[in-house]
């Protein structure tokens, strides 16, 4: 800086300039004296603290001292980034920014994650002042090394943006490569999936190479056979630790289902509630069928994207916590939260089994959730009581059911058809599984037949056989909706040819193939049980006995009844309980079975979790 000096009086001034000694940071580096007029040059050090000030004395003999202040400012923010480890776990978790301010001015800062980055999210910290706790949470890695970059930006600060690298391996590293284990499901798929006797997936393999292919998800959603009709995400791959949670009915999630009720352009207008389950967070914290969800994390549902919604659904993973605005069917609002925790899905719910008595005799009614779990126990249960009571004509509400286990599956229709198909060693054909030239070569296609011999145990088998299966069964009714699918199906057009069967409610999903789980990077190279993955490959197509198994566009109900949010499942009143049982009665839906659909409902695609579990 400069500082002119000039003589404001007469005769000749004759000055100097000066700085008290106490001050280091600044000094005098021209112009300490002169005559008359002049220019005073002072170097001043950085500042890396407070404002901060001195004095400038001219002094000359015969004339009065002048001083001038001169003043500094603060030094600017800066920032400073660290953290623990910068390599992250390869099955996803989370990790840990420090913000700090190297500077001295107010720190305003902000973090952020590249726009293109789908697999990582911002879970707390995403501003603060001053020293703050970034906290990212991040997914597990299917697929190649890949990296993540945290940057924290802030107005004023000297070195905005700053940022760190992080470096994430692909999750299975402990037991093989990436590119060997993209080679293991491309093989696997080349050899065992079901639709890969059609000429052009034939000729896909031999157009694509796998390792243009950065992870697993992407190289199947390339090789999906007619997604948009026939493999709609049914071919998928889970962690082995997944998959025994799943086939466990088991998940990291808050515990209920909703359908999406979307405006014209699908753009999402509210959530609707459709299931809680029963000691889950969302049961704990008040949630209700019925419920409709219009915010998430105080934003607004409508106003979001089908994607937007699902992320702030957040990952299925431990602790992850949600807030919700909830308008009750009185319009009534509030807010509860709650976080992800390990539920166990109740498979066939007590207070959803009922024995109704009507002019056709008594009914049971039971609402089955999944194909997992303990579903074959309760099943038994149940249909021992049906059967201890005289139930003559069965509903299974199957509406909200996305499928699962076929040995479950096939236990099931066991149940319902009776010992006449299967008792004095009849040999009635259930379905049949048929798979690709490939395998059907090697003899995997199969018949099955009905029978208890689906639940394993001799004890198991032995409850079927004479507690459990219903005899003459007169009607048969099954509660369904685009939910219903997969082995929902299977046992639906299993007994078809052979029960007095009918639909209420919506046309099913469409699902008439299965998948059989492939195991791949085995620690163990000779132990499957040793593997860190599945592979979930639609890999056989089901036939019932009459050789019906085209049915993609779903099953078609005799009677066409909306969702009703307004009573519970189990209650007769219930719009498509309701018609179930006046379909058993008169064997009519009635004039009030079909009802207009009060709104557009939609289910996006869903990750297997959500599909077979729920939300």
């Amino acid at each position: 800086m400069s500082v002119e000096v000039s003589n404001g009086g007469g005769g000749t001034l004759s000055w100097t300039a000066s700085i008290a000694s106490g001050v280091a940071w600044a000094r005098i580096s021209g112009g300490e004296s002169g005559t008359n007029t002049g220019t005073i040059t002072i170097e001043v050090d950085a500042n890396a603290g407070a404002a901060r000030q001195f004095e400038l004395t001219v002094s000359a003999s015969g004339a009065t001292d002048r001083m001038a202040t001169v003043r500094q400012a603060e030094a600017p923010a800066s920032i400073r980034l660290s953290a623990t480890d910068m390599q992250l776990d390869g099955e996803g978790g989370s990790l840990a920014v420090q913000v700090e301010n190297a500077g001295h001015a107010a720190l305003q800062w902000s973090a952020s994650l590249p726009d293109e980055v789908d697999w990582a999210y911002i879970e707390s910290g995403g501003s603060g002042t001053d020293s703050g706790r970034i906290v990212v949470r991040y997914a597990l890695n299917g697929g190649a090394d890949r990296t993540l970059e945290v940057s924290v930006s802030a107005a004023g600060a000297a070195n905005s943006p700053q940022s760190l690298s992080f470096s994430q391996p692909w999750f299975a590293t402990r037991a093989c490569t990436w590119p060997a284990a993209r080679q293991e499901v491309w093989d696997l798929m080349t050899e065992v999936y079901y639709f890969n006797d059609e000429s052009e997936q034939a000729a896909r393999y031999e157009d694509l190479d796998p390792a243009d292919y950065a992870g697993i998800d992407a190289l199947l959603e390339r090789l999906l056979w007619k997604p948009e009709t026939h493999d709609r995400n049914f071919t998928f791959w889970l962690t082995a630790a997944e998959s025994d949670l799943l086939f466990s009915a088991e998940a990291y999630i808050f515990g209920f289902r909703v359908t999406f009720i979307v405006d014209a352009n699908q753009d999402p207008v509210h959530l609707e509630v459709l299931d809680v389950f029963e000691d889950s967070p969302a049961g704990d914290a008040g949630l209700r069928r019925g419920d409709r969800i219009v915010s998430l994390n105080g934003k607004a549902v409508d106003g979001l994207t089908l994607a937007q919604v699902e992320e702030e659904l957040g990952p299925n993973e431990d602790g992850y916590e949600v807030s919700l605005e909830i308008e009750r069917p009185s319009g009534a609002r509030t807010t509860v939260s709650m976080a992800k925790t390990l539920v166990a899905i109740p498979t066939v719910p007590d207070e959803q089994v009922e024995v109704f008595d009507t002019r056709a005799g008594k009914v049971g009614y039971l609402h089955f959730r999944t194909f997992f779990g303990d579903a074959n126990q309760r099943l038994l249960e149940e249909f021992a009581q049906f059967k201890s009571l005289g139930v003559r004509n069965l509903i299974v509400d199957l509406r909200y059911n996305g499928g699962g286990s076929v040995p479950i599956a096939e236990g099931l229709a066991t149940l319902i058809g009776g010992p006449e198909l299967f008792e004095n060693n009849r040999r009635n054909v259930m379905s049949r599984r048929i798979h690709n030239r490939l395998l059907a070569g090697f003899g995997w296609d199969q018949t099955s037949y009905f029978g208890c011999g689906a639940y394993g145990s001799a004890d198991l088998v032995a409850k079927c056989e004479n507690e459990s299966s219903l005899r003459d069964l007169e009607k048969v009714v099954f509660i369904t909706s685009g939910g219903s699918a997969s082995s929902s199906e299977l046992v639906i057009t299993s007994l078809q040819p052979y029960e007095n069967v009918a639909l209420v409610g919506e046309r099913t999903y469409g699902k008439p193939v299965g998948q059989y789980g492939f195991s791949f990077c085995r620690q163990d190279p000779n132990d499957d049980g040793s593997a860190l993955a599945l592979l979930w490959p639609v890999s056989f197509a089901t036939v019932n006995s009459q050789g019906f198994e085209d049915y993609y566009g779903g099953l078609p109900v005799e009677c066409e009844v909306s969702d009703d949010l307004s009573n519970p499942l189990g209650a007769p009143e219930e719009a498509r309980i309701a018609a179930a049982l006046r379909y058993i009665e008169t064997g009519s839906c009635g004039a009030s079975a079909t009802t207009p659909p009060a709104a557009i409902r939609m289910t996006p695609p869903q990750t297997p979790i959500q599909q077979f579990l729920g939300y």
